[in-house]
């Protein structure tokens, strides 16, 4: 909290409040399912363009202004606020920092034993360097990743129970990933982040939506009005793929008669000699 203390929006800004509101009813609507009654839910609304949210084991949940810009709507913001939900009721941290104890304890084996066969220092110290790396993208990394996909299906289902129009929460990582895109940023393989790619979070939500929206209808909750926010999404990117094709063929036509009026020009001049 001292990181983003001098950051934080007050409980009567109008970002803080309409946060507040939707965190709240997911609450509301979940206060049966073992763990959430019990925590002491607090909100902090940091003012950052990050598009970022994330909650601490003490119920403290922290979003970022930011993403409320990266959202379209209330059902991809409840989505996201669902999935830190998940995070805390699932003690994802506990259980990170648990692996985390257990793979420093193996890797103090593994060295003790490298020690043992060859005591040389540099042995010693690269045995460690192959040690950190291992341990970080063959156990850490893909864990946390099972971590982030574990809370992104109990996140579903805790939206869905709130009647949020769950099939828009694959559509908030097709954005995310057409943002990256747009921006430039290199795409990293998905072994080196903590967290699944945007693609494959579509594709694992997309079979998890089915399931969700029984949930939802099993709850009561009003049948869902509109088009599938999904297909919406896939007819617009046609949309402007198509415009901006006919953009960028109608700038080569452009181009090509600009290059060829000197040209034309050239052959209208009349020829004179120099005396």
């Amino acid at each position: 909290m001292e990181e983003f203390k001098n950051d934080m929006l007050t409980e009567k800004d109008a970002q803080y409040l309409a946060i507040k509101e939707v965190f709240y009813h997911l609450i509301e609507c979940n206060k049966d399912i073992p763990g959430i009654s019990e925590i002491n839910w607090i909100i902090h609304v940091v003012n950052s363009p990050d598009i970022n949210a994330f909650v601490l084991p003490n119920g403290h949940v922290f979003v970022f202004t930011g993403l409320l810009n990266g959202v379209s709507d209330i059902h991809q913001l409840s989505f996201i606020l669902g999935h830190e939900i998940a995070h805390a009721i699932l003690e994802h941290a506990a259980e990170k920092a648990s692996v985390v104890h257990l793979l420093d304890f193996l890797g103090l084996i593994f060295l003790t034993m490298i020690w043992a066969v060859c005591p040389r220092d540099s042995l010693a110290i690269l045995g460690q360097w192959l040690q950190s790396k291992m341990q970080e993208y063959l156990f850490s990394r893909p864990y946390s990743r099972t971590l982030e996909a574990e809370a992104d299906k109990i996140g579903l289902l805790i939206a869905a129970k709130a009647c949020v129009d769950v099939r828009a929460s694959a559509v908030f990582w097709q954005q995310m990933e057409l943002a990256d895109l747009l921006s430039g940023q290199p795409k990293l393989p998905e072994w080196l982040s903590t967290h699944p790619s945007h693609g494959n979070r579509v594709e694992h939500l997309d079979r998890l939506i089915p399931e969700a929206l029984k949930m939802r209808e099993s709850c009561n909750c009003p049948p869902l009005s509109g088009p599938d926010p999904r297909l919406v999404f896939k007819l617009t990117m046609k949309h402007l793929l198509e415009e901006s094709e006919k953009e960028d063929l109608n700038s080569t036509v452009e181009k090509q008669k600009v290059d060829a009026l000197p040209i034309e020009k050239q052959k209208q001049m009349p020829l004179t000699l120099s005396s």
